[in-house]
């Protein structure tokens, strides 16, 4: 007796896998990727004004991390290795948002 909703090929199988993990990849990147764009835009904006400057470069580096972590979690979601250039990525917020704190 089979069931309905198994996969009954293997490029099934393949095309459902591939679905599930662009679908994840997307709630990691739309999800950690806004906390980190989020943060970032707030220390432009409103960061000098309401912290101090130490306040701003350590949310900064969080920025960063944050950015990194949700990197990580996409290409790790993707079997690519964590250490894999692309990573780098996540440090967009960051370098953005460092042009505006720094000058």
């Amino acid at each position: 007796m089979s069931d309905e909703m198994t996969p009954r090929s293997e490029a099934e199988r393949r095309s459902l896998d591939i679905t599930q993990r662009v679908l994840a990849s997307l709630l990691i990147m739309i999800v950690m990727g806004a906390i980190s764009a989020t943060l970032a835009g707030y220390l432009v904006l409103r960061g000098e004004h309401d912290l101090a400057h130490s306040d701003v470069v350590g949310l900064w580096v969080m920025t960063g991390v944050i950015g990194l972590m949700s990197a990580a979690a996409v290409l790790g979601v993707n079997r690519r290795p964590l250490y894999h250039p692309l990573v780098l990525l996540g440090l967009i917020p960051m370098a953005a948002s460092g042009y505006w704190i720094f000058r």
